[in-house]
């Protein structure tokens, strides 16, 4: 009787603490004042999608940016290039690089805030020239950050990263990021001091931070990224091989092989690519499709799954959504999926596929339209493979 009781009183506990934790979302407790390097990397340190994200004591990578056509936001990042520049170009002793993009949600939420941190840093003459400030628009074209600056009033330079160069040479992480930079000259070198998942509700906690870190000897860096254990996450599609497989092989059906006589996955790293054979005699067919999967850019939105098929010319002759959402994460209608295939089909994988949102987005899904192009770019390397096999 007695254990009975307890065993009732101990399902009890549990079912109060699981709902004490589903209400919560397990929030960590707020770190303590002090040191930001001596409070625990909650944030930002995990691998993102397979990627390696970048952490503190790591090199900031030497990425070519675009420099500000603005000629002041030049003069207060201090770079004389009107073409090019790295972060470590930038004349400060700190750099807080924000990566964001202008449809994220929180990204806009982000903006007020900043605003006021930028603000709180340049009312110090002295502490203005030793930290800057600098947006880094993931996936945008200059058209899009500049709308985007002058909706929220942004007080610091904005510069775009169509290609998502940076975005990936820093682990590809869901916006709004944030990355405290540490610069020294002679030589240039930018290292990695801290980093910011998600938005930064209070631009004291931010300002402290960059008055511990601005300072900072690099050999402290080093040893305290030496410290942190690296993790690995994958971007995976929500079906099984073989669901994937079959939607290929319909794909490359009906796309003009016919029956297939041949159908394997070939081994090339770190890509999921299949090749088929179809048709008649001297009219066989071989086409090939690629399986593609990529983090989203936002901190709301789902990862992005497709497929591709093309024929030994390069053409694309079929887009296969496996798991692509618009605001609010819902699926794309078949109206969606149609409008993606008119924007995809007939062009070469081995040609640039430069997104303009005006034309290549699909309504309510800039950004995994976005994504989606940035997948695609990835073909010419792709294509080169193939020509090496002697598949093409």
């Amino acid at each position: 009787m007695i254990k009975t009781t307890l065993v009732r009183i101990g399902l009890v506990c549990a079912v109060f603490i699981g709902f004490h934790l589903a209400i919560t979302g397990c929030r960590l407790q707020p770190s303590e004042p002090g040191n930001p390097l001596e409070r625990p990397q909650g944030v930002a340190t995990d691998l993102a999608y397979g990627y390696q994200l970048i952490s503190v004591g790591e090199k900031f990578p030497a990425t070519g940016l675009k420099a500000p056509e603005n000629p002041k936001d030049r003069q207060y990042l201090g770079i004389d290039a009107d073409s090019e520049f790295a972060i470590s170009d930038i004349d400060a002793d700190l750099v807080l690089v924000e990566i964001l993009n202008v449809y994220c949600v929180h990204c806009q939420d982000q903006a007020p805030i900043y605003n006021k941190l930028f603000d709180k840093i340049n009312a110090d003459a002295s502490l203005g020239r030793q930290i800057k400030m600098i947006g880094v628009g993931a996936g945008n074209n200059q058209s899009e950050i500049e709308s985007f600056r002058k909706e929220f009033n942004i007080s610091f330079p904005l510069v775009p990263d169509p290609r998502l160069d940076l975005h990936q040479a820093i682990g590809s992480p869901r916006t709004p990021f944030s990355i405290l930079v540490r610069v020294k000259k002679n030589p240039p070198i930018a290292m990695t001091a801290l980093t910011y998942s998600g938005v930064k509700s209070n631009d004291e906690d931010v300002f402290n931070d960059m008055q511990a870190l601005k300072s900072l000897e690099l050999p402290v860096l080093r040893d305290r990224g030496r410290q942190q254990e690296t993790r690995y996450t994958k971007v995976e599609p929500p079906f099984s091989r073989s669901e994937i497989e079959d939607r290929v092989k319909k794909a490359m059906t009906t796309a003009g092989a016919g029956e297939l006589k041949e159908f394997r996955r070939l081994s090339i790293d770190g890509r999921q690519v299949y090749t088929g054979i179809g048709g008649k005699n001297e009219a066989e067919k071989r086409l090939f499709a690629e399986v593609v999967s990529r983090p989203t850019l936002c901190d709301m939105c789902h990862d992005v799954h497709f497929a591709y098929v093309f024929n030994q010319k390069g053409k694309v002759l079929d887009f296969i959504p496996l798991q692509v959402t618009k605001w609010g994460n819902k699926k794309w209608s078949e109206e969606d999926v149609q409008l993606m295939r008119e924007r995809l089909m007939g062009r070469f994988v081995f040609t640039s596929f430069e997104f303009n949102p005006e034309l290549d987005a699909v309504s309510s899904a800039t950004i995994t339209s976005a994504v989606i192009f940035e997948g695609m770019s990835e073909g010419e390397e792709l294509f080169g493979q193939l020509k090496e096999r002697g598949l093409i």
